[in-house]
């Protein structure tokens, strides 16, 4: 990472990176190294006593997230992005996707350490939850990682009043980014907010909710990832675009897959008619006299029994 960024030229024309990104890249690049090596080392050579295992390690991977975050946005952002070209496009391959993974890794150790030391499953706990409540914070993140990126494109290529009909088109475009980022961005943020406070969000608005996303990310990605669009270069508009699509998807799966499950569960409470044994009564003459037929004994034909042998 740290050598990718060093070997980043920002006197190329060609290339997006200003000298001050450069700069707070080297500078996160060696943090990021010294922590994460300091650590692994502690692990290595079982040293670290006091950190490892206590709770102050669940800061060090939370505050290292942080750090990848402002490296996220210094290498992959469209003004001055050290791994992206004037078109917008990613330049530098390996330092763009290996800071997108680099940041996801970090997360993923944070959700382990904090797992391991305070006993929280925190995926568990999500899905939980519901289903859908880890894909709905997703496309929170994709929606407004899009609203944010193609805000930056429209105030680097649409400040100016004098633009011609190619670039208005290209323009209104980058609104449309915007405002398709910010309606998913509230959307998926209302449904996280009632999943955490109440626990559960009613079916009809979050199907409803998903159902205008669906729709909404339909014409986003035609629109914003098209050729001419300000997302046709392979960047972080382009991918997030795709990614807000293939989560709301997720989130209609997962609202269905809810749906058969609670008609399940109200099928299995309804009580189902049973078919008895049929019970046929008699009258108390007849049960009288079946009785009393019953304690007889058994008359042989060859010697009748006569009566006055009786008395």
């Amino acid at each position: 990472m740290l050598a990718s960024v060093v070997s980043v030229e920002t006197d190329d024309d060609e290339v997006n990176a200003s000298k001050t990104n450069k700069t707070w890249g080297i500078v996160l690049s060696i943090i990021i190294l010294i922590v994460g090596g300091g650590v692994v080392s502690l692990h290595l050579f079982n040293v670290g006593g006091i950190v490892i295992g206590s709770k102050s390690e669940a800061a060090i991977p939370l505050v290292l997230s942080w750090f990848w975050i402002a490296m996220v946005c210094v290498v992959t952002g469209p003004v001055g992005g050290l791994a992206i070209d004037n078109e917008g496009a990613v330049y530098a391959g390996n330092l763009y996707y290996f800071t997108w993974g680099g940041l996801f890794i970090s997360i993923v150790i944070c959700a382990a350490v904090i797992e391991e030391i305070y006993s929280i499953d925190i995926a568990h706990e999500m899905n939980n939850r519901s289903t859908s409540f880890m894909y709905w914070i997703g496309l929170l993140t994709t929606s407004v990682i899009v609203m944010a990126v193609a805000a930056d494109i429209y105030n680097l290529k649409c400040d100016g009043d004098d633009k011609d009909e190619a670039l208005k088109a290209y323009c209104k475009r980058c609104a449309f980014g915007v405002a398709s980022g910010t309606i998913g961005a509230i959307f998926a943020l209302v449904v996280v907010a009632l999943k955490m406070a109440l626990g559960v969000a009613p079916f009809l608005l979050e199907t409803g909710l998903c159902v205008i996303l669906i729709i909404l990310s339909i014409f986003e990605v035609g629109y914003i990832t098209d050729d001419e669009a300000p997302g046709a270069p392979l960047g972080n508009l382009y991918y997030f675009s795709w990614f807000s699509f293939f989560l709301s998807l997720r989130v209609a799966k997962a609202c269905y897959d809810d749906f058969l499950t609670a008609q399940d569960e109200m099928e299995e409470t309804e009580v189902p008619a049973t078919a008895g044994p049929r019970i046929v009564t008699m009258a108390s003459g007849e049960s009288d006299n079946q009785t009393e037929v019953k304690n007889k004994p058994p008359v042989d034909p060859e010697n009748p029994v006569n009566p006055e042998d009786d008395i």
